[in-house]
C-alpha cells in the first residue's frame, strides 16, 4: 500500500512539473504567438485579458497623475501669491466688517446666550461685511488680503482662543 502511495505522489509531482514547464524559457506572450492554434488555449486567453486590464489601468493612472500634477501646480501658484489673513473679533455688534484692502472670507457668531437673544440669523454677506438680524455678543470675521504689502489690520485678535475649561477625557483601553 505504501509503495502505491509513493508512486502516486511521484506521478503527481511529474505531472505538476510538466505543466509548470509548459512554456519553457519563453514568456507567455512568446509561447502564444509561436503557433496560431495556441491562441485559443486558456492560458493565452487569460494573458490577453490581463494585458488589456494592465494597459487600461496604466492609462487611468497616467490620467490621474496628470490631474494631480495640474492641481499641484495650481496650489503652488496660489501659495506664491502672498495671501495674508487676519481674524477680527467684535463684541456687541450687528455687522462684522473688514478693513479697507481686505476681503471677507468667513463670518461666525462665536458667543451667544438665551438672555441676549440666542443665535442670530445671518442676513447678508458680501466682500466687505456680514450682517445679522440683531446684535450679537461676539462675531469673528476672517479677512484676507493678497500681495506683498498688505494694508494694516485693526482690531485683530493676537491671542489664541481660551482653552476649554473641561479637560479632555482620558482614553480607556
Amino acid at each position: 500500500m505504501r509503495i502505491a502511495a509513493i508512486f502516486a505522489v511521484l506521478a503527481l509531482a511529474t505531472m505538476a512539473t510538466a505543466c509548470a514547464n509548459r512554456t519553457g524559457d519563453q514568456t507567455i506572450a512568446e509561447w502564444c504567438s509561436q503557433d496560431a492554434s495556441r491562441g485559443d488555449t486558456d492560458i493565452c486567453k487569460q494573458h490577453r485579458d490581463t494585458e488589456e486590464v494592465r494597459a487600461s489601468l496604466g492609462s487611468r493612472i497616467a490620467e490621474v497623475f496628470g490631474v494631480a500634477n495640474r492641481a499641484q501646480s495650481t496650489a503652488d501658484q496660489a501659495m506664491a501669491r502672498n495671501v495674508v489673513c487676519v481674524t477680527r473679533t467684535m463684541n456687541s455688534t450687528r455687522a462684522g466688517t473688514c478693513d479697507p484692502g481686505y476681503t471677507l472670507t468667513g463670518c461666525t457668531q462665536t458667543r451667544y446666550t438665551r438672555r441676549a437673544g440666542g443665535m442670530a440669523i445671518l442676513r447678508s454677506v458680501n466682500d466687505t461685511e456680514c450682517r445679522f438680524n440683531s446684535n450679537v455678543l461676539e462675531v469673528q470675521v476672517r479677512c484676507c488680503a493678497m500681495g506683498p504689502n498688505p494694508p494694516p489690520a485693526t482690531m485683530v485678535r493676537d491671542t489664541a482662543p481660551p482653552a476649554p475649561q473641561t479637560p479632555n477625557p482620558t482614553p480607556v483601553s
